[in-house]
């Protein structure tokens, strides 16, 4: 007799349609984010989860980079509606590859430069770009020749 597995769906993977997070998903996005900022925050907005519309759908990626903008305090608009210069998305455990890259996919069809996935089982970057085939980094300096963003793959998987 053939025994079915159902899938559980959580709350939160219903209510962000994404799916939940882990302990080295919140550790990467933060060491992303600290970087980011560090790097690049007089030059660029860093900011993370926030909703961009693809025109079918809605996409929230891990992180995000925007031209430089004020902060509003009083803004509450869940979504943005100009795209991110670069978007970083981490796949989950749950998560195909497949299903990320085309979450990839419908962000730089609405104009955002260049999509990374990273991938913390693998401990890998891939950049993705309208104009250029993936490009893997597994150490050293990713380097982002679209957006102009690099960072060190020590600062991207820092233990510490």
């Amino acid at each position: 007799m053939e025994e079915q597995v159902l899938e559980t769906v959580s709350d939160y993977e219903l209510e962000r349609d994404k799916p939940m997070p882990n302990f080295n998903h919140g550790y990467i996005q933060l060491n992303l984010g600290i970087a980011l900022r560090e790097q690049y925050g007089k030059q660029y907005s860093v900011v993370s989860e926030v909703s961009i519309p693809t025109g079918t759908t809605t996409v929230t990626p891990d992180v995000l980079v925007f031209p430089k903008r004020p902060v509003n305090w009083l803004e509450t608009k869940p979504e943005l509606p100009e795209p991110p210069i670069l978007a970083i998305e981490i796949q989950s455990p749950s998560q195909s590859i497949e299903t990320v890259i085309n979450k990839a996919n419908a962000l730089l069809e609405i104009g955002v430069k260049s999509v990374w996935l990273i991938q913390p089982a693998l401990q890998t970057v891939s950049i993705f770009s309208k104009s250029n085939p993936p490009k893997t980094f597994v150490e050293g300096i990713v380097q982002d020749k679209i957006s102009g963003i690099e960072l060190s793959f020590e600062k991207i998987f820092a233990t510490e």
